[in-house]
């Protein structure tokens, strides 16, 4: 994850790039909105000085003692910021990571998060040599959980009040998915400067 380019993924309606600093204000408008963070697991963001911290821990994340890549889906009809989406936590000698992801209000129920997941997983299996991958989903959050159920995420248990934000403990949904359970719907062409495109087979 370290010593390489930011790998960017392309999709039918997608470029998967790195963050810059430019998208804190979208960043902000996105992280900010309660209905947006209310299933997060961290507090909304409260002003433009978080939106550039939350840039730079993500900018920050490929050089990390335990190193994590998260990038923006960008809509390539309008390049317009619609959230963004990740693995962190990687643990190379266990050959697992935790998956993350988030979507503006405007942009759910349209079939985004699904399309980047069809690229960030393949890729993540591959190129980080997983044998797994994680993720702790609100038990309330049942758009989210039926996302990972459709990309064949299996429910292994509840974590009792695990997590902690607005003032409340909560419990979370612990659900894996291990990589001979995956199966790819396409494949990656890699272009001449590196950008990845993945095509549905």
């Amino acid at each position: 994850m370290t010593n390489s380019a930011f790998p960017v993924l392309e999709t039918e309606r997608l470029t998967l790039r790195e963050l810059r600093h430019g998208d804190a204000l979208t960043l902000l408008e996105i992280r900010g909105n309660a209905q947006v963070m209310q299933w997060m697991g961290t507090n909304a963001l409260g002003d433009l000085e978080a939106a550039h911290h939350t840039v730079s821990q993500f900018l920050s994340g490929r050089v990390a003692m335990v190193p994590s890549t998260r990038w923006g889906l960008e809509r390539k009809s309008d390049s317009q910021l619609l959230g963004t989406c990740g693995v962190f936590s990687w643990t190379k000698e266990w050959k697992k990571c935790v998956l993350g992801y988030e979507l503006a209000v405007d942009a759910q129920r349209c079939g985004f998060m699904h399309e980047a997941l069809k690229a960030i997983l393949p890729w993540a299996f591959e190129h980080l040599e997983l044998h797994r991958i994680e993720a702790l989903i609100h038990p309330n959050n049942f758009g989210s959980l039926k996302l990972a159920d459709r990309m064949g995420f299996q429910v292994e248990g509840t974590l009792r009040e695990v997590a902690f934000w607005n003032n409340t403990h909560h419990d979370m949904v612990q659900l894996g998915l291990l990589r001979r359970d995956f199966s790819p719907s396409g494949i990656f062409s890699q272009s001449t400067d590196g950008v990845f495109t993945w095509q549905s087979k």
